[in-house]
């Protein structure tokens, strides 16, 4: 609670001098993952019971990713695991928070609100206060632990997996990440019709997640987001709603961070020089941006 109330009171104000930035840093060990919507908005699902239950992702990854934050810690990484929401008031969620240790940040974005960063304010985007946690704390990296989906009806056969990353410093973190999810699960117990996995970047203003990438990418933190299972495929959903494969997913992607960390100390950090340059990914480059009142944020552009 101590930790809560000095983080709240950091933003208070709004930092917008480079100086003032926490920078992420190669010699750091923090690694944060962040559990994806909130309990009360759990982001996607599938489309019917499958293996006797109904999957969500915030709700699947509350159970799971303390098998992330156990793979990252015994290969000698801090870890801490983050939502954006409140805290749980019922069961089981109580316990697994407990056992998590999650921090929760009471920012549910109930209506999906876009708001600024604290750091760089032309940076706007639902759950940005994840990636300002993770800027404040100079993380070593942040991974956005997420599930994909595109309908509510069941598909057979492949889907489009995809590791979502920032453009300059991301790279390295989401191909350790692709190439672990390509040699351990998909079409190895996740089966996906031979389809692997790709990376893209996600950069430009209104885009989802670019809003949470670019401010880490502007503080020089590697981010990404794990977007490489579908719920409305009926063979992914069916191998997550098994306690096994929900397992062997989550002990991937903490064996992919690792795979990123050992390395991280070697690889440069690209920072954002210019926090009042504006670029594709500042709020107003987008046309919905510009017909958008968001308090606080600092429009880049008024009209292209």
């Amino acid at each position: 609670m101590r930790f809560l109330c000095l983080f709240f009171c950091l933003f208070a104000g709004v930092l917008t001098a480079c100086s003032q930035v926490p920078r992420g840093s190669r010699t750091s060990r923090l690694v944060v993952l962040d559990i994806g919507h909130s309990l009360s908005l759990p982001g996607a699902k599938t489309p019917g019971a499958i293996n006797g239950r109904v999957l969500r992702e915030c709700e699947f990854w509350h159970q799971y990713a303390y098998v992330v934050k156990q793979e990252v810690q015994r290969a000698g990484f801090r870890c801490v695991i983050i939502n954006r929401g409140n805290p749980p008031n019922a069961e089981p969620f109580i316990s697994y928070a407990k056992k998590s240790a999650i921090t929760y940040l009471r920012h549910p974005d109930v209506n999906a609100e876009r708001y600024p960063s604290h750091y760089f304010p032309d940076r706007v985007a639902s759950g940005m206060v994840s990636a300002d946690y993770a800027i404040y704390n100079r993380a070593a990296c942040i991974v956005f632990l997420h599930h994909n989906s595109s309908g509510n009806r069941w598909k057979t056969g492949a889907s489009p997996s995809v590791i979502l990353r920032n453009r300059y410093n991301g790279s390295e973190l989401a191909q350790a990440l692709r190439s672990t999810m390509e040699r351990d699960i998909l079409n190895h117990g996740m089966p996906n019709a031979g389809r692997g996995c790709k990376t893209e970047v996600r950069c430009v203003d209104a885009t989802r997640s670019a809003g949470w990438l670019n401010a880490c990418d502007d503080a020089g933190i590697p981010a990404a987001v794990v977007e490489s299972a579908f719920l409305d495929n009926r063979a992914h959903a069916s191998f997550l709603a098994t306690d096994a494969g929900a397992r062997a997913y989550a002990r991937a992607v903490g064996r992919a961070i690792v795979s990123f960390m050992r390395i991280s100390p070697t690889i440069r950090r690209h920072y954002r020089t210019n926090p009042n340059e504006p670029d594709e990914g500042s709020f107003g480059y987008a046309a919905e941006s510009r017909c958008l009142h968001v308090q606080g944020a600092k429009l880049q552009f008024k009209g292209i």
